[in-house]
């Protein structure tokens, strides 16, 4: 029987963006309505245009300095120069984890959309990172970009993936109520190809935690395989693209590593099955992955960069 880690569900969820600009509520609150009427799509537009302003999607005026978490130098960018003293309108949102991202989705849009129609940037305050309204927005169900993929939603749009020397890390999982990705022991030159592995693997392992929410919407925990394939169809997914299987797949061994404080992430670390070692393992991604499968039927095979999917479905 396959060895499964039970990974506990979070009961609540939340979601924040800032907009470096100041002006009351009230106003901020009648702009990102009108902005979100003419900026996005049903179903999402009316959800977000009720909840604006309310309890669920709180949009208020706050200094920098009340985000403990967000020294300005980690959010300095193009347009953004904040200072501790410097103001934001915050958009936030808390909410009990469902199938698909209500709560990011509906944060998002709102702050977006404000943000687009006084063409400013938005600060993601779970990854830390300035992103553009407009590619933000473009993140969103009912976007032009997402229309012929699944579900409207592509998790690279809300994951990253951090480097440092050979440890990857993603980072955008725990808005979802999952433990964050860790991979120890990456060749600098297999850096890319990693990357969009443990992006596919979040795909993989959201999944799972979709399908458990779907079967009880008040689920305590979710069960994960300690060992399980990482396959060109789960990179696919989480690109939007179309990747054919070839009969390939990445065998991981998953491992727990909880957080200490509220401060740390909680880790999966994603190691060698038990009988391969650590670097033949790491060296094996662009083989299973990565390399033109044969064509069937005589078919063309249509299939990914080897190294990161930028091509999406239109």
């Amino acid at each position: 029987m396959t060895e499964d880690l039970v990974l506990p569900v979070p009961d609540e969820l939340p979601a924040m963006y800032l907009v470096p600009v100041s002006m009351p509520d009230g106003h901020a609150q009648r702009i990102a309505a009108a902005a979100v009427a003419r900026r996005v799509a049903e179903p999402l537009r009316g959800l977000t245009r009720r909840l604006i302003g309310t309890p669920a999607l709180v949009v208020a005026l706050r200094p920098l300095a009340a985000f403990s978490s967000l020294p300005p130098e980690q959010i300095a960018a193009d347009g953004i120069a904040p200072s501790a003293d410097s103001e934001f309108v915050a958009f936030a949102a808390m909410s009990a984890p469902r199938p698909g991202p209500v709560h990011e989705w509906i944060t998002r849009a709102a702050a977006a959309a404000f943000a687009a129609d006084l063409d400013l940037p938005i600060v993601d305050a779970f990854t830390r990172r300035v992103l553009n309204a407009d590619d933000a927005l473009a993140t969103l169900p009912g976007a032009t970009r997402l229309t012929d993929v699944d579900g409207g939603f592509r998790l690279a749009d809300w994951v990253m993936v951090q480097q440092a020397e050979r440890c990857l890390t993603t980072k955008g999982l725990g808005r979802f109520g999952l433990p964050e990705l860790k991979a120890d022991d990456v060749p600098l030159e297999l850096h890319p190809a990693w990357t969009v592995a443990l992006t596919g693997l979040g795909h993989r392992v959201l999944e799972l935690l979709r399908c458990e929410l779907r079967r009880d919407s008040q689920a305590p925990f979710v069960q994960v395989p300690a060992q399980i394939d990482i396959t060109r169809t789960d990179v696919g997914a989480a690109y939007g693209l179309e990747l054919l299987e070839g009969g390939r797949t990445l065998p991981v061994r998953l491992n727990l590593d909880p957080a200490i404080t509220d401060a740390q992430d909680s880790y999966l670390s994603v190691d060698a099955p038990d009988n391969q070692p650590t670097a033949a393992h790491r060296l094996s991604v662009q083989a299973t992955l990565f390399s033109e499968p044969a064509p069937a039927s005589g078919k063309r095979v249509r299939s990914g960069a080897a190294s990161t999917p930028a091509r999406t479905r239109r």
